[in-house]
């Protein structure tokens, strides 16, 4: 049995869209699910922010390990959320990471490395998504043609809804593979 660990962004919470639909799409399978919650200082991302998302991203774990002591976590990140990498590789946990920062080498060679699957997804408009690099890491990418960081492409609102419709269904498929 798995259970998802709901990390957020930055200024992108666990109600929003993207991590909203990850929510779903574990409830929809009955899994149990931990949501990270945190209010990031000011200054975090010039001193280096993996300390601060792994201590809250372990905490969840831990929490999750005493409600659901058989499930083994899956993570679902969003951009600063994908500092998460290192643990998850350190952990061999499968993930999913939403806008992952892979401009940062050491979240891009973390998830690399990890032998679980992951799902990474990413927009063409976003600088920290790098096909090529999302590609090197030999996981599955789905990458969104004109979408910006929080994937949302350019044009009508039916555009980005067609596109969370893509992104929830490619969510879906990765956890019912797991």
């Amino acid at each position: 049995m798995f259970a998802g660990v709901i990390v957020p962004g930055r200024g992108y919470g666990p109600q929003a869209p993207l991590l909203d639909l990850a929510s779903e799409a574990l409830a929809d399978r009955e899994m149990p699910v931990e949501t990270v919650r945190w209010d990031v200082p000011d200054g975090l991302l010039n001193i280096g922010p993996e300390p601060f998302v792994r201590a809250h991203v372990a905490a969840a774990i831990h929490r999750l390990s005493m409600s659901a002591p058989d499930a083994q976590p899956v993570i679902i990140a969003k951009s600063l959320g994908s500092y998460a990498a290192v643990l998850a590789a350190e952990r061999q946990l499968p993930a999913i990471w939403l806008t992952p920062l892979l401009h940062i080498e050491a979240v891009a060679e973390a998830i690399g490395r990890n032998p679980a699957p992951a799902l990474l997804v990413g927009g063409t408009r976003d600088r920290s998504w790098l096909p090529e690099v999302a590609t090197a890491t030999g996981k599955r990418v789905v990458t969104i043609t004109g979408g910006d960081h929080g994937l949302r492409p350019p044009g009508p609102l039916r555009a980005y809804a067609q596109v969370l419709g893509d992104v929830g269904t490619a969510i879906e498929e990765f956890l019912a593979q797991l």
